[in-house]
């Protein structure tokens, strides 16, 4: 009789462990959907972002092919680059992977195949944080390189500028030389190079972020 009562105590404590452990699993993978969900929204509208910003720096791009600039391609120049400094990034919400990774939580995470999942989502969230170094150095090394060819003053003077759009006035610039237009040029063709590839990025890594989303949902049978 003690050792059945003792078995029997042994197997109803590790079924309320399995209770437990099924519970926190079931909270951690719910809340990680939250985030994931929130996840794709962001990198959605960071690739629309940035797919705008190309297109802009395209047509500001397509000014170096005039050894000297006329008052009509000035006031393009103006105005795409007002895009140069423009910065849109992804960040990821990384309250549950972090609870995960620093608290043991993966210990929860029954299916050797989610956690494998999960941990995935996390290198390619590092691998997207990489790859926005050289993207935000590009952006403020053609930031200054805009700040040495513009007069941003003018933006400000209603005869240069009246309720945001260019008046006929000719526009100013601090030099007007063809080589040192072509350094500006240079500059701005790679952020248009390090844009893309963080475009690129995060256009490779949507799809298992949405994946990930419905592989969880469907093994969790959470609608």
């Amino acid at each position: 009789m003690i050792f059945l009562a003792v078995t029997m105590g042994f197997i109803a404590e590790n079924f309320r462990e399995y209770l437990t452990t099924k519970e926190k699993e079931y909270e951690y993978i719910h809340s990680l959907i939250h985030n994931l969900e929130q996840d794709k929204t962001d990198i959605i509208n960071t690739i629309g972002d940035n797919q705008k910003k190309l297109n802009d720096l395209d047509s500001l791009l397509s000014l170096s092919s005039y050894s000297k600039l006329n008052p009509v391609n000035k006031r393009s120049l103006y105005q795409y680059s007002r895009m140069v400094s423009f910065y849109s990034s992804f960040s990821s919400n990384d309250a549950t992977m972090t609870q995960l990774k620093n608290t043991g939580g993966l210990q929860y995470i029954r299916k050797d195949h989610i956690a494998d999942s999960i941990s995935r989502y996390d290198e390619i969230v590092r691998s997207i944080n990489a790859a926005e170094i050289p993207y935000s150095k590009a952006i403020n090394d053609a930031v200054d390189a805009v700040s040495e060819l513009l007069l941003f003053k003018v933006w400000k003077d209603t005869a240069y500028f009246k309720n945001g759009m260019a008046t006929n006035k000719e526009l100013p610039l601090l030099y007007d030389n063809p080589q040192k237009l072509n350094i500006f040029f240079n500059k701005i063709s790679l952020e248009r190079g390090w844009t893309q590839n963080y475009l690129n990025n995060l256009q490779e890594k949507l799809p298992f972020t949405i994946k990930l989303i419905d592989l969880l949902k469907k093994e969790y049978e959470i609608n």
